[in-house]
């Protein structure tokens, strides 16, 4: 079984410039853990996941302001929260982006996707042809390809 096979599409890309509030909605209003973030050619330059919104410390958006003040007020003095607001709305996808991104080509198997993700500790891989994404495998879509290989 190929990558092609199994990988997702169309997939969720901004541009280095988006504004991570505006990345967090995509996600949200998409339902999914990853964006990717490619240039004016279409060239993949990195991606966002879940995770790297709350990685950078004093970098935090808030999905939920509710959940966000109760949870900044646990470790923030109330000035600070504020200062974390205001740092957030000023923030761009390349400032968290996680770059470069481990991919593979629509031929790779899906055991080389799967030993690229335990070796880089990752959950998406983005699927590359000539240096643009066609495609991207999550370990979700991994395990219902195991789980449907099984009852096949």
């Amino acid at each position: 079984m190929k990558a092609k096979q199994i990988m997702a599409r169309p997939i969720v890309a901004v541009s280095p410039k988006t504004p991570l509030v505006e990345v967090a909605q995509k996600m949200l209003e998409h339902h999914i853990g990853s964006a990717l973030v490619v240039d004016d050619k279409g060239q993949l330059v990195g991606i966002i996941t879940q995770g790297d919104f709350c990685r950078h410390p004093g970098r935090m958006v808030p999905f939920s302001l509710f959940e966000s003040a109760n949870v900044l007020a646990n470790w923030l003095y109330p000035d600070q929260v504020e200062k974390v607001y205001q740092a957030a709305r000023n923030l761009r996808a390349q400032d968290i982006m996680r770059s470069p991104v481990v991919t593979v080509s629509p031929e790779a198997s899906l055991k080389r996707v799967l030993a690229l993700m335990l070796e880089h500790d990752v959950n998406r891989i983005p699927v590359v042809r000539g240096g643009k994404v066609v495609g991207i495998i999550s370990r979700y879509d991994l395990l219902k390809w195991m789980m449907q290989a099984q009852t096949d």
